[in-house]
């Protein structure tokens, strides 16, 4: 399991960093993640929209991803 903040980059990528860890996981479009919200965690799917040339959280499209908790169980 690793839970730590995501990241875009310039090139469509997007990857969770730990910091206490100091290690970077990449994402893929599709993956399950749970989602930080206040006190718990939320399943997500995050997604990756042609149209948008972004990232998003399936079904959660008007929260930004980036910057984002989130935790990912292997």
């Amino acid at each position: 399991m690793i839970t730590g903040v995501l990241n875009t980059d310039s090139n469509a990528g997007i990857y969770i960093t730990d910091k206490e860890k100091s290690k970077s996981v990449n994402i893929r479009s599709g993956q399950y993640l749970y989602l930080s919200v206040r006190d718990c965690w939320v399943p997500v799917v995050i997604r990756f929209s042609p149209r948008s040339h972004s990232w998003i959280f399936q079904n959660l499209e008007g929260v930004d991803v980036d910057g984002q908790k989130v935790m990912l169980k292997s």
